[in-house]
Order: structure tokens, then sequence, then C-alpha cells
């Protein structure tokens, strides 16, 4: 059965705990995602950062706390579940000691549990 780790993009751009949020705008529109998580000094997160937060807040935007995480090595079903019982889109992906490593999207999900191979933006690929 395939893993969060098969699907999920390793290549993990996010803001440190302590940037300004509305940094974020850049770096989502230039990557082509919806959300990027906020790190501690540690890599572990502290909180998500989407474009529909930038939209709606402006410059006063606050990065949200409720960060939903997935381990790199749950069963895609599972992680699934989980990521349609939070009502968010994109999930951040640990490892055992709950570093950040990447991150997964409900259309990583999606192409997985039909059976397509993973695709992510192509701006990573340039990074």
């Amino acid at each position: 059965m395939a893993t969060v780790g098969d699907i999920m993009n390793s290549k993990l751009l996010y803001l440190r705990d302590g940037d300004r949020c509305s940094l974020a705008r850049r770096h989502i529109l230039d990557f082509g995602v919806t959300a990027v998580p906020v790190l501690d000094e540690t890599h572990r997160p502290v909180g998500i950062v989407s474009l529909r937060d930038l939209e709606r807040d402006g410059e006063d935007v606050k990065p949200t706390g409720d960060v939903v995480c997935v381990k790199d090595t749950d069963d895609v079903t599972s992680a699934a579940k989980k990521l349609a019982e939070s009502d968010f889109h994109h999930l951040v992906v640990v490892d055992d000691k709950g570093v950040a490593v990447g991150m997964v999207s409900s259309m990583d999900f999606l192409r997985a549990l039909v059976g397509m191979p993973p695709r992510h933006p192509k701006a990573f690929e340039k990074a």
C-alpha cells in the first residue's frame, strides 16, 4: 500500500516562525500552491498560512495555529481520511520526530486513490 511519503511534495516551501505572513503571498503565487506551513527553529510545524487567509485578512494575516499533520509513513487511505475530517486542503507531513518533511494536498490524495502518479507544481522542479 502506498504511503504519504510516496505522494507528498518533499520540496518544502515554508515560513519561519516570526516571519511576516504576508511574505507567503509571493511564494504561494510563484510556486502555484495554496498554503505554506510555518515552522519553528527545530523545523516543527506551528502554523499554516493559506491563500484564503491572505485574501481574507490582507496584511493582518496570522498563521492558523491548527496544523494537522500526518507522518510520511502513514498509509494513503488513513491520511486521506484525516484530511477529509479536518476541513483543510493540505496537511503537513512530518517524520517520526515531528520534523516537517513535506506537504500533501487533497489533489495528491485524489490522484493516489484513483491510481494516478503524484504531480506537483513545475516551479518546484526549478527550485
